[in-house]
């Protein structure tokens, strides 16, 4: 015979055992329920209310704009990943290029985020984005013949600075 948790027969109480199984299925029965209340409303159970998501948000006012400004980090990183690599090796040519990524890197990740929330500050950060932009973009297109790293990088660059002059104009 088996044994419950608290050392009695299973069986041995009628009684117990009905009431474990009504439990049981009343929190089946819960569990289905909120399971489909949450799929007819996926932000039930979020504390989201009433209220209504930005048109930033709800729209995706500027998509473009955050690919643009994320693929020029990626870029970016690869191509200080190759500046670091020639440094090792003793090779110091690439040190502007290094130097511009840096600079370039944060400004293109405020980019997207700020983009990702259609913040108000956009105008103002597009326009020293483009400048940054510009900048690394004239360093890698030095190297661009020989350094796939840093023609990618420049041509991040300037599909950002388009996207960003829609904005600062």
């Amino acid at each position: 015979m088996t044994s419950d948790t608290r050392g009695g027969a299973l069986g041995a109480d009628p009684a117990v055992g009905r009431r474990r199984v009504l439990a049981s299925a009343a929190g089946l029965a819960t569990a289905v329920v909120a399971g489909r209340a949450l799929a007819a409303d996926p932000h039930a159970g979020h504390g989201h209310g009433d209220k209504v998501y930005t048109p930033g948000v709800r729209n995706k006012k500027r998509t473009a704009l955050v690919k643009a400004a994320i693929d020029c980090t990626i870029k970016g990183d690869a191509c200080l990943s190759h500046c670091m690599e020639t440094f090792v090796a003793g090779d110091t040519t690439m040190g502007a290029c290094a130097d511009a990524v840096q600079q370039m890197l944060p400004v293109c990740r405020a980019m997207s985020q700020l983009g990702a929330y259609d913040s108000k500050h956009l105008p103002d950060l597009a326009r020293v984005c483009i400048g940054v932009c510009t900048d690394c973009e004239k360093v890698c297109r030095e190297h661009a013949e020989h350094q796939k790293e840093c023609k990618d990088c420049a041509d991040a660059c300037a599909a950002l600075i388009e996207e960003c002059k829609k904005l600062a104009a």
